[in-house]
């Protein structure tokens, strides 16, 4: 069974909208900016056309799965105090930070080596040179 969510809310001076999906277990978060503020055609419009083409991180042990079926009264009620109270969620907040994290060492680690390739390249045609600069004297 898989659950997702979409948080919608303003960081200056775009609005913002956080995906949340939980499918087996296992946690995903994306985050797209839609710009100006979406309506909610818009956003349904996104959610049916878009929705996977969206880049979710790297999945994660989900902590709390629903594994009881909820009255669907009941969830809509949830859903409604959600909306009454917009905060963004720092569970997909930690996990966007962690997939950041987790791709910016990656690619230091690839310019790293990238460098350390360029430099070996560029001693070997310093010897090279060297080299003809003294060959037939």
């Amino acid at each position: 069974m898989m659950e997702g969510k979409l948080t919608v809310y303003f960081d200056p001076p775009y609005w913002v909208g956080i995906f949340e999906k939980t499918e087996n277990g296992l946690y995903q978060t994306a985050k797209h900016v839609f710009g100006a503020e979406p309506s909610e055609p818009e956003l349904l419009k996104f959610v049916l056309e878009k929705y996977p083409s969206v880049a979710f991180s790297r999945p994660v042990p989900a902590e709390n799965v629903l594994t009881e079926k909820v009255n669907y009264k009941r969830r809509m009620r949830e859903i409604r105090a959600e909306m009454r109270n917009p905060c963004r969620s720092t569970r997909a907040q930690e996990a966007l930070q962690k997939e950041y994290e987790i791709n910016a060492r990656e690619r230091k680690l690839i310019s790293k080596e990238e460098r350390q390739l360029e430099n070996d390249h560029k001693y070997r045609l310093r010897q090279v040179r060297r080299a003809e600069k003294h060959r037939g004297h």
